[in-house]
């Protein structure tokens, strides 16, 4: 019996419904990976594998701590005038006595001028004054005066003297002002903060800039007070500074005896650092040392970070298989596991 094409032309278009419907549903799959995860595996033979053991890690007291100068100066003037001239910037290093900042002087300098006027004055009284006194002392002796009328010559002699002396001291005070309106740099050191500009009325006791020495340069940090016993006077402590990128030892020289109320911390410093490249208010950090535990230590290079995750590739049955671990101090090259890993399990080193 023969089928007609239309009877075929029909069960082709059901069966091509049907198909399509299928393929709606997601039904059918044409070489897709089906939904779902796979658990990240490293290559086979890609590294070296490590047994993770048990060792001995040094704890340590991490202390936030910051750069600070003993010898942090405020430049003030010492008479008020209005600032002209700035010898320096911030940063910029100075020697003892260096011009810094150069004050309005045509006051003072008047009053110098005045002061000099005074003595010439009083040197022409006493000159006039002293011829006298001479020509008295030899009436005198030849008795043509009295002494009493000496006596008031004398003491006219003596005002001259003292009026010359007054005048002197006078020229001297009005060129120590006259001085004073250049301030300089009373130490060697280096110029942390500007304070004045070119226009600025300065007073006696503003400051005008703040000077520090390089040479004088400690660490200063704030410890708990039950950490209080682990600390002696020239202890080495560890020492960062990150932005500087400096790591070493450095010892202790100062232990506040007194704790702060609010925070129940007292301070300690170190040594005078001399480090070229370091500044006041740097970050710092200190590790104190407080003995010794039992622990899992792994090198740094066998953690692959994913974000915020830390994992490393475990060995098992020959191949590597990523976990998840917890991490705690670092240990030179080494970091500390808290949990995730096993005593006597291989890991694998990229």
């Amino acid at each position: 019996m023969k089928i007609s094409k239309r009877v075929w032309g029909l069960a082709a278009l059901v069966l091509g419904a049907l198909i399509f419907m299928l393929w709606l549903a997601d039904l059918l799959h044409f070489d897709k990976i089906a939904p779902g995860t796979v658990p990240p595996q490293a290559e086979a033979g890609k590294g070296r594998e490590y047994v993770v053991r048990e060792q001995t890690i040094p704890q340590e007291l991490p202390v936030m701590a910051q750069v600070m100068s003993q010898t942090l100066t405020q430049i003030s003037s010492q008479v008020p005038g209005r600032v002209t001239k700035l010898h320096v910037e911030a940063g910029s290093r100075v020697r003892q006595g260096a011009p810094l900042v150069a004050l309005s002087a045509e006051e003072f300098q008047a009053r110098l001028r005045q002061a000099h006027a005074g003595v010439s004055q009083a040197t022409a009284h006493l000159k006039q004054v002293s011829a006298d006194h001479r020509r008295y002392q030899r009436l005198l002796k030849e008795g043509a005066v009295s002494p009493r009328e000496f006596e008031a010559m004398e003491a006219r002699y003596r005002t001259a003297q003292a009026s010359l002396a007054q005048a002197q001291a006078q020229v001297q005070e009005a060129a120590t002002l006259e001085h004073y309106t250049v301030v300089r740099a009373p130490r060697d050191g280096v110029v942390a903060q500007r304070r004045a500009a070119v226009g600025d009325l300065a007073q006696p006791g503003q400051p005008l800039l703040t000077l520090y020495n390089p040479q004088d340069l400690q660490v200063e940090g704030e410890v708990n007070d039950e950490y209080r016993s682990h600390l002696t006077p020239g202890m080495q402590v560890g020492l960062t500074i990150p932005a500087i990128h400096y790591s070493g030892n450095v010892a202790l020289t100062e232990i506040f005896p007194i704790s702060t109320t609010p925070s129940r911390t007292f301070k300690v410093r170190t040594e005078r650092l001399a480090i070229p490249s370091l500044i006041p208010g740097l970050f710092a950090r200190l590790s104190i040392p407080l003995g010794e535990s039992r622990g899992l230590l792994i090198p740094q290079v066998a953690v692959r970070r994913v974000g915020q995750l830390t994992m490393v590739e475990v060995m098992k049955k020959g191949r590597p298989s990523s976990r998840l671990v917890q991490l705690g101090i670092e240990v030179a090259d080494q970091v500390e596991v808290l949990a995730g890993l096993q005593a006597g399990e291989h890991i694998l080193i990229p």
